[in-house]
């Protein structure tokens, strides 16, 4: 087994990266910019310019496909929604467009999003069946599986739709931490709002297993303890030993702030794991309680 990685340097491929390694699997990383702080050979490519260095395909059986700009990570102003569909579709058919110097692929796992379901909040459970929702994040979730899907007649394809990875250091938790220590953490409006979430172990170990199961087409990567946005608040205010002081941040600020983008603050609906727990993935972390504990201490 050989696997390769787009997105290798992420919080997911970094991690996914450390286990291979430990289990003696090689691995190499597709980059933007070449570096080894992941302790394993990188090749570079350029999506935007359609560029890749062959060089990467060589002997490789898996391809765990994790490239995307972040979310979250700047308002959507039109330029940005582009740039946000391109970083994933282009990259995925820039690695399909030399599907001929991949031999030996066995298996194509690309990341998804549970934003395949929508920005909203609904009484319905979404399974990995259910359809997609017609909003931006949808959209862009759904050209994003179907890029993947290009490597259908070629390997087994799996899309792990992901919901809100749990890491110290990085995503969701540490910008919750800081705002409640200091005084200024609170839900997001009435914080109804279901927060479908996986521990960057679960989330890490899921992929590998992925590699050898058989696996196919899509699964909601989410634990199934379902969670609002108040719960994962004061949870995580327990953790820190602090309180919650303010009632609520209300909807205006977050859209005044965010924009469109704000709706993934605001909105969520509960995600069912069923299909994936019947694959035979067993979870470490499916209680947020010992989720956070673990995160914390």
């Amino acid at each position: 087994m050989k696997v390769l990685i787009t997105g290798g340097s992420g919080l997911i491929g970094n991690r996914i990266t450390q286990l291979l390694l430990e289990k003696g699997v090689e691995v190499v990383h597709l980059t933007r910019n070449r570096n080894s702080k992941s302790g394993v050979k990188t090749y570079e490519w350029d999506w935007e310019k359609g560029t890749i260095d062959l060089k990467c395909f060589e002997e490789v059986t898996h391809i765990i496909h994790l490239a995307g700009a972040g979310i979250a990570d700047k308002a959507w102003t039109t330029k940005r929604k582009r740039f946000l569909i391109r970083s994933r579709v282009h990259t995925t058919r820039l690695l399909f467009k030399h599907i001929e110097a991949l031999d030996k692929l066995e298996s194509f796992i690309s990341a998804s999003g549970i934003g395949y379901y929508g920005a909203r909040t609904t009484e319905e459970i979404f399974t990995a069946f259910s359809q997609p929702h017609e909003d931006f994040i949808a959209k862009c979730c759904i050209q994003w599986e179907n890029a993947a899907d290009l490597f259908k007649p070629y390997a087994r394809v799996v899309k792990l739709r992901t919901g809100i990875v749990l890491d110290k250091n990085n995503g969701a938790i540490p910008k919750m931490s800081t705002s409640i220590k200091m005084g200024m953490g609170a839900p997001l409006a009435s914080g109804e709002q279901y927060m479908p979430w996986i521990h960057i172990d679960d989330i890490a170990n899921l992929y590998i297993y992925t590699l050898t199961s058989e696996m196919n087409e899509a699964y909601n990567a989410v634990s199934g303890q379902h969670a609002t946005n108040k719960e994962f608040t004061y949870e995580i205010a327990a953790q820190l030993n602090r309180k919650i002081r303010i009632k609520k941040v209300p909807s205006f600020i977050l859209k005044t702030i965010y924009g469109e983008m704000a709706d993934i603050l605001l909105k969520g609906s509960r995600v069912s794991n069923d299909r994936l727990l019947k694959s035979g993935f067993k979870f470490e972390y499916s209680d947020l309680k010992n989720a956070l504990q673990n995160i914390f201490n």
